[in-house]
């Protein structure tokens, strides 16, 4: 529940030089975030049967089976076995599976991320990076799917559990090379992916995402990242809710970076300024930040 203490603890993932990746700040009750529930979770089910049953070797339908059980029956996600990721990387990343399949599994994990034992899905998870690995191909998916999975970022910060783990830092090698990435890595390009995207449920789910976002310690540098997102969506004419959500993303970047971010502000722009007046409750984000700029140099 929103202002309560997380219902299940994660254990702390340890780096290989044995130090915690996660930073360690003052723990504060988990605030939940900004949520999607419209769903149907039935039919959501009933579509991934449909368009992947005749692709599941028998192992892959018992897999099946034990979804029904914890997403139509609501017994809980205790029920699928510690092989379910596998399962979730035949979804996710068998080329020859269906786009509508993963998007339907993903609408599950949406709807279920509502329920505190997410995190037992989400913990099994934590050697193959199977959720982590499709979603930092975000900007390579069709536009349903990019949807699906943003929302999806947005839902796992009902729970304390699972929206710590988006923020998780250990890294591990990306699937055919480059960078080493990381979970807060793929929350942020999934956040900036979806404010800067190309349809009106992309951008809200994004404007959420930063709201949420906002609501915990990050990084300077995951900071300054996500503020220049926001600056350049600001560059449009965004509708007032998104402008509150982001506007208040915004100033807790700067608290955070606070030399960084505000010196983003100053010379990319626009200043936050260009919304006063929008709404009152704007109004009173937009005057914290201002100060801040101002006592920032420039250089």
């Amino acid at each position: 529940m929103a202002g309560a203490e997380e219902q299940i603890e994660i254990p702390t993932e340890v780096s290989e030089g044995g130090e915690p990746p996660m930073p360690r700040r003052e723990k504060k009750p988990h605030e939940k975030g900004i949520t999607f529930r419209d769903f149907n979770h039935v039919k959501d089910f009933e579509d991934l049967v449909k368009t992947i049953v005749q692709l599941c070797d028998g192992e892959e339908q018992e897999r099946l089976r034990e979804m029904e059980d914890w997403i139509v029956k609501n017994e809980g996600a205790w029920v699928l076995p510690e092989g379910f990721n596998s399962f979730l990387g035949s979804v996710f990343h068998k080329p020859d599976w269906p786009s509508a399949g993963r998007i339907a599994m993903v609408r599950l994990l949406s709807y279920g991320a509502e329920q505190d034992d997410i995190v037992y899905i989400l913990n099994m998870d934590r050697k193959d990076h199977t959720v982590m690995n499709y979603a930092q191909k975000i900007d390579r998916l069709p536009i349903t799917e990019q949807e699906s999975l943003a929302m999806f970022f947005c839902n796992l910060f009902e729970t304390g559990s699972a929206s710590q783990w988006l923020l998780y830092t250990s890294e591990w090698d990306a699937p055919g090379g480059g960078l080493p990435i990381s979970n807060i890595r793929v929350t942020t390009k999934v956040a900036v992916n979806a404010l800067l995207g190309d349809t009106p449920a992309l951008v809200d789910y994004g404007s959420a995402l930063m709201a949420n976002l906002a609501t915990k310690e990050v990084f300077d540098d995951v900071c300054s990242e996500l503020a220049m997102a926001i600056l350049q969506f600001f560059q449009g004419k965004p509708p007032e809710e998104q402008v509150f959500r982001c506007m208040k993303a915004l100033g807790k970047f700067c608290s955070i970076a606070s030399r960084e971010v505000p010196q983003l502000v100053k010379m990319i722009g626009p200043e936050p300024s260009k919304f006063s007046g929008m709404s009152p409750r704007v109004d009173e984000l937009i005057q914290p930040i201002m100060v801040r700029l101002a006592a920032v140099p420039m250089f």
